[in-house]
């Protein structure tokens, strides 16, 4: 029971505290991640892979990334893989979460207006901080005309604040992130080594179209 419990409140971490947009998110993995060899989709998957081995060696090590690039090029699909490769082999184990930006600022906003929500300033910087390794998924959908708001700064410099373990997902470029956003804030994403700043934007949407 014990253990059971340990597992819940560290592994469980995930799946109980996480703000997706679709639940087959958290299915996402490296072993269903399609990727031809000497492609783009593989070198990106390779880099990935070679960023959860860090991670899972320097539990504590400090460092972010960034995934950048194109709509549908896998790059919340990786950065999930990632998140349940430590998830499940960390050892000893540890907290992951994953929070898609866009659900984050509804949630937070609903919650100004109707306090029976629990997504206030202060449950954002305790959950993300109590992880040791958290993905922000999806930053400048959020942001009509390329402006994030003066909110919306705030709340995202909270969360690099209250963890220095974040995996960024954007579909904006390096340019177009230092338009959207404060500088200090752009910089403190790619606080870590190039190694970490993965290049998506030559991959092509991959989803299904109707």
């Amino acid at each position: 029971m014990a253990q059971n419990l340990k597992i819940n409140q560290t592994r469980g971490y995930l799946k109980r505290q996480s703000l997706v947009d679709r639940g087959e998110v958290f299915n996402y993995t490296f072993q269903n991640f399609k990727a031809q060899p000497k492609t783009f989709e593989y070198l990106a998957k390779s880099s990935a892979y070679d960023i959860a081995k860090g991670y899972l060696r320097h539990p504590n090590a400090k460092g972010n990334c960034i995934f950048y690039g194109n709509a549908g090029s896998g790059k919340t699909h990786l950065a999930m893989a990632i998140l349940n490769a430590v998830n499940d082999n960390a050892d000893p184990m540890v907290r992951c979460l994953f929070i898609s930006v866009n659900k984050l600022i509804r949630e937070m906003k609903n919650w100004f207006t109707d306090k029976t929500g629990i997504w206030s300033p202060k449950h954002v910087t305790d959950v993300v901080s109590k992880a040791n390794l958290v993905v922000l998924d999806d930053l400048g959908a959020e942001s009509a005309n390329n402006m994030a708001t003066s909110f919306v700064q705030d709340t995202i410099f909270d969360i690099y604040e209250s963890n220095q373990r974040i995996i960024t997902t954007t579909n904006l470029s390096l340019d177009e992130l230092y338009r959207t956003y404060h500088s200090r804030l752009v910089s403190r994403m790619q606080e870590s080594d190039r190694r970490k700043v993965i290049d998506f934007s030559k991959i092509t949407d991959k989803r299904p179209r109707i």
